[in-house]
């Protein structure tokens, strides 16, 4: 099944890491380069929520009214009041000593641990072949704020998601062209890989679950809802746009809004912001976390 992405909101620089949270009745979209994170009401009106000192991505929700979110280049967690813009965020860690580059997208448990993405190298200039890519570990921050490596069995992770009954971390990895399935124990620890979707050539990026158990995943060029397995359900072709994120939100769940960008090059962004937000209406409704159903 083909659906055709309709435009939901735009102005944005590269929009990404989007999540729903039902008791708020909105998404929560980061705008990485501007540093901001926005509340985007189902009609699309937008409220600044967060500016960062840098770069921001993943986030997190602890309640309706308290966020964590990722510092990607100053390599920060920390701990947003969503009512209060103005108030000062609370450092929760630092994973610089992990993160030789960067961090990027999260996901927290339902007992507060916080799964976020480690980047090891500059993957704007490794997209123009300027560098070799380098692997990248996905990092553990615990609720009293201790970092540790989760895992190193990921290559460049990208999009997570964990399932309705906490039993499993999916991962997107963007490079190994797959996602990842992990066992995920009461404690946080994980292990067990194996590969719940292999995307030969493709590079999945953010992604989302649905009730069914498939996976909603950006590949850039398109979005796809994948089975466990890796059988493709359903395509969105984004046509030029990139899609680098999805999630599953609305008042029945089953809106799926998708983050894009005309060009991951910085130079020609700042020049021409064509970040946009687009939506379609699906059959299954959301699941899992990061999003709050």
């Amino acid at each position: 099944m083909q659906h055709t992405p309709v435009l939901f909101a735009e102005s944005f620089l590269f929009p990404e890491a989007p999540r729903w949270h039902a008791g708020r009745g909105q998404f929560i979209v980061s705008d990485i380069d501007r540093g901001q994170v926005f509340a985007v009401s189902t009609d699309g009106q937008r409220q600044q929520v967060y500016q960062g000192p840098d770069w921001v991505s993943g986030t997190a929700f602890e309640n309706d009214k308290t966020m964590l979110v990722t510092n990607a280049r100053s390599r920060g967690l920390v701990r947003v009041q969503l009512d209060q813009p103005d108030a000062v965020p609370e450092m929760v860690a630092s994973l610089a000593e992990i993160a030789p580059y960067g961090i990027n997208d999260m996901v927290r448990t339902a007992s507060g641990v916080c799964f976020i993405d480690t980047v090891s190298f500059d993957f704007v200039a490794y997209a123009r072949g300027e560098i070799a890519a380098q692997p990248s570990v996905l990092a553990r921050v615990d609720a009293d704020g201790r970092v540790s490596v989760a895992t190193t069995e990921v290559n460049f992770p990208n999009g997570m998601v964990i399932t309705p009954d906490g039993k499993r971390l999916l991962v997107a990895d963007s490079l190994d062209q797959c996602v990842h399935a992990f066992a995920l124990a009461a404690d946080g620890t994980i292990s067990q890989r194996t590969c719940f979707a292999a995307l030969p050539g493709e590079m999945p990026d953010g992604m989302c679950l649905d009730a069914s158990g498939a996976v909603w995943a950006a590949c850039h060029g398109r979005v796809v809802r994948v089975a466990e397995g890796g059988a493709v359900l359903e395509e969105i072709d984004m046509g030029t746009t990139l899609a680098t994120a999805v999630a599953l939100g609305g008042a029945d769940g089953r809106t799926l809004l998708i983050t894009a960008s005309d060009s991951y090059d910085r130079v020609v962004m700042a020049g021409n912001p064509t970040g946009r937000l687009f939506t379609v209406q699906v059959d299954v409704p959301g699941a899992g976390l990061p999003s709050v159903y």
